[in-house]
């Protein structure tokens, strides 16, 4: 059954404009959001095509930060075009060829970018200062235990808000009709140094000096070690209208835990997603 579930359905979908679906960004969606599915094409095919190509347009409706109360719209174009089974160009993955390449097993390396953040998306970052865009590389393999597909992945940042972020994450098929239709779903586990949490989630004594919004003045400082910081899940699903053209949507949760579901700038741990997008494929 699920062969069939997932046989010639597989098109990964990313946001390219809007928040963290560019590019591995942190964000409320899971991780394994951004390539579903690719291992299982290869697992259940005998070979995988030559070039698989799939632009379209997407729409998100997210956080303004995380740990923010407040949500913003956004949407822009989406690609994801994969030379075999060994380099790939991708909104959600970057840009990255596939070091190890069977039947069960993909790894290798990838081109991302970290979109940073701008206090001025909310008034709650006010006086917290910003963290300019930045490039990072990442490190990533997935194992098919089938159905499961387990993911690890781990990515740094070279400026910006800097530090190592890592993801461990799984998912599955859970219903569908080849060429027609299909549902995958699986949580995730994030977790950051302590460069990285401390530039997401802490606060220091200039923050703190600096900072301010209606009803209450300044932060308190905030030490934030590394460690875990969120736990997440989501659910993912593709309709094919034609051949070609494919409709899918997103729907994410986030719960953020420990260092960064105690800052004082974290005003909602739990955070939602929904991501929205057409496609053509060929």
């Amino acid at each position: 059954m699920y062969a069939r579930v997932v046989r010639g359905l597989l098109a990964v979908t990313c946001l390219c404009g809007a928040g963290s679906a560019l590019a591995q960004t942190p964000g409320v969606s899971p991780e394994w959001h951004y390539s579903q599915g690719h291992l299982l094409d290869v697992y259940t095919h005998d070979s995988v095509p030559k070039w698989d190509r799939v632009l379209g347009v997407a729409s998100s409706i997210e956080p303004k930060y995380e740990g923010g109360d407040a949500y913003s719209t956004g949407y822009g174009p989406t690609f994801d075009i994969r030379y075999r089974d060994i380099a790939f160009a991708s909104a959600g993955e970057g840009f990255g060829v596939n070091l190890v390449h069977t039947k069960t097993i993909r790894a290798g390396i990838a081109a991302v970018y970290n979109l940073g953040r701008d206090q001025d998306s909310d008034h709650f970052l006010g006086g917290i200062g910003d963290y300019s865009p930045a490039p990072a590389v990442k490190f990533f393999a997935e194992y098919e235990l089938f159905p499961v597909t387990l993911r690890v992945a781990a990515h740094h940042t070279f400026g910006g808000e800097g530090g190592w972020v890592g993801d461990v994450s799984a998912y599955m098929p859970v219903a569908g009709k080849e060429n027609v239709f299909f549902i995958f779903a699986g949580p995730s586990v994030e977790f950051t140094d302590q460069d990285n949490m401390r530039h997401q989630f802490g606060v220091n004594a200039g923050q703190s000096a600096k900072s301010g919004f209606p009803g209450k003045y300044g932060y308190p400082q905030y030490y934030a070690s590394s460690g875990i910081r969120d736990y997440s899940f989501g659910v993912s699903g593709g309709y094919f209208f034609t051949r070609h053209w494919l409709f899918e949507g997103f729907i994410g949760g986030e719960q953020l835990v420990g260092a960064a579901g105690h800052s004082p700038i974290v005003h909602e741990r739990g955070q939602g997603v929904l991501q929205l997008t057409t496609d053509y494929r060929w």
